[in-house]
């Protein structure tokens, strides 16, 4: 698993350098746990930064896998 975390951190490491106007994401490894931390100015911004870092998140889980088998 810890390998899995790392594979999936790298691939979306390179998402971090967008810049967005309402909300700033960082985005780490802690043990075994990828760690999401989104701030934001409202609601709105975070529920879209949210939806979009889960996405990708689930899109590169699933890639990962897809390679692995």
């Amino acid at each position: 698993m810890d390998g899995d975390v790392q594979v999936v951190y790298r691939s979306l490491k390179p998402e971090l350098e967008a810049t967005h106007q309402r909300s700033a994401t960082e985005l780490g490894v802690q043990g075994n746990s990828l760690v999401l931390r989104i701030c934001s100015e409202d609601m709105v911004s975070m529920r879209a930064a949210l939806n979009g870092w889960l996405r990708l998140i689930r899109i590169a889980v699933e890639m990962n896998a897809t390679i692995e088998s």
